[in-house]
């Protein structure tokens, strides 16, 4: 389910929207830096490839969980509260969360 990951942004660009990747990586303290690359990929490239990437973080076995999304989907998670968390369903139904009991 989680592999492997060596080239961040590599990760990054192979996600399209509604897909579901896993990373593991060496520890957790490289968390930090992988949101901010996030961050700066969905404020530069995501218009441009048409996805939005969300990251679910579990330090505990320090993998990160990637969801991507339409461009659509997150300028409606961003006006309607009740579907900000609608990416997190993804990540059940492809059994990311019950994999840890979160």
């Amino acid at each position: 389910m989680f592999k492997r990951v060596r080239n961040r942004a590599k990760w990054f660009r192979s996600i399209k929207p509604g897909d579901v990747s896993g990373g593991q990586f060496k520890n957790s303290l490289c968390f930090k830096s992988i949101s901010v690359q996030l961050a700066d990929f969905n404020k530069t490239l995501a218009k441009d490839k048409g996805v939005f990437i969300h990251a679910k973080y579990y330090p505990e076995v320090s993998c990160v969980t990637l969801v991507g999304v339409t461009l659509e989907e997150r300028q409606k998670e961003l006006v309607d509260c009740n579907f900000s968390n609608h990416w997190r369903k993804k990540l059940e139904k492809e059994g990311y969360d019950s994999s840890f009991g979160y």
